[in-house]
C-alpha cells in the first residue's frame, strides 16, 4: 500500500477505468466522448473506447464490456500497455461533486473478434469510428489518445526487435 502525496486532502473519490487501443489495418478505433446531455457547452472529443470498471468486475472484463457498449465490437485483450493516474479537482468534475477524484486508467491493446460498428445510446459517447493512425493528430481528442498511441508505437517497435 502506498501513501498519498501530502496535498492536505484526506477525502477523495477514486475511479478505476479500463481502455483499449484497437488498431486494424493502421487505423485506430475511437469513440466520441460527448457530455452535452449533462453540460450544454461541452465540446465533444475523440477518446479511446473504455470507461469505468464496475464494483467486483475484473479490469479486463470492464475493458471488453466498455468497448462493446461504445462501439458494437467484441474484443480480445492482447497486452497491457500501461497504467496512468490523475487528479480531477472537485470544481472540474461533472455535477455537484464535493470531493476531488483520483483517476486510475488501465490501457490495453485489443483485437476485434466480432460485432459490427454501432454507436452507444444513452451513454457518455455518441459515435465510434476508425481513423488512420497518421490522421489522429488532426482530431479534437483527449490527451489519453496521444499517450496511448505513443505506448502502442513503442510496444510495436519492441515487438519487431
Amino acid at each position: 500500500m502506498t501513501n498519498p502525496p501530502n496535498t492536505g486532502l484526506r477525502d477523495f473519490e477514486t475511479r478505476l477505468a479500463a481502455y483499449c487501443v484497437v488498431v486494424r489495418d493502421e487505423k485506430i478505433l475511437l469513440a466520441l466522448w460527448d457530455m452535452r446531455a449533462r453540460q450544454v457547452d461541452f465540446v465533444p472529443r475523440w477518446t479511446l473506447p473504455g470507461g469505468g470498471v464496475e464494483l467486483g468486475e475484473s479490469i479486463e472484463s470492464g475493458a471488453v464490456r466498455e468497448v462493446e457498449e461504445e462501439t458494437g465490437y467484441t474484443v480480445q485483450i492482447n497486452d497491457l500497455l500501461g497504467v496512468d493516474s490523475g487528479l480531477i479537482p472537485a470544481h472540474k468534475r461533472f455535477g455537484a461533486a464535493a470531493l476531488p477524484m483520483q483517476t486510475v486508467a488501465v490501457v490495453y491493446t485489443a483485437s476485434v473478434t466480432g460485432g459490427e460498428l454501432r454507436f452507444e445510446t444513452d451513454g457518455t459517447t455518441s459515435q465510434a469510428a476508425w481513423f488512420p493512425l497518421d490522421a489522429v493528430e488532426s482530431l479534437n481528442r483527449t490527451d489519453r489518445v496521444d499517450a496511448a498511441i505513443a505506448l502502442y508505437r513503442a510496444n510495436s517497435l519492441k515487438d519487431t526487435k
